[in-house]
């Protein structure tokens, strides 16, 4: 078919440490920049203390510059809580940082952001 592509495969990380972990092309790891990772879904697991997901840095504010303040996820201590971005969540203002309040209880899904793409 031409002119068609598929779009990248996702990414599923599991947020094993406590402290900010960085996405660059839709997976972790360090120098990441605008535009190149998009935020799916977030599924956080039920905990007797609800675990918390911080998203920060990347995002533009509605003035378009970079927001500095940050998005908080909040889980549940009864149920799993997913939430699900669609189309999804980019970057545009930076590197993807997502912080889990605890490890090993938040799953991400994440894609590499298509070529071109500016927000």
């Amino acid at each position: 078919m031409g002119g068609f592509t598929s779009p990248p495969p996702t990414v599923a990380t599991l947020l094993s440490v406590s402290t900010a972990v960085a996405f660059k092309g839709g997976a972790p790891g360090a120098g990441g920049a605008a535009n190149d990772t998009i935020l799916l879904r977030v599924l956080i697991l039920k905990n007797a203390g609800p675990c918390t997901l911080t998203i920060g840095g990347g995002l533009k504010n509605d003035a378009g510059t970079q927001d500095t303040s940050h998005i908080v996820l909040t889980g549940s201590s009864s149920v799993d809580t997913l939430y699900t971005f669609e189309p999804g969540i980019i970057n545009t203002a930076g590197a993807l940082s997502l912080t889990a309040s605890v490890a090993n209880m938040v799953l991400v899904q994440t894609q590499a952001a298509q070529q071109g793409y500016s927000g």
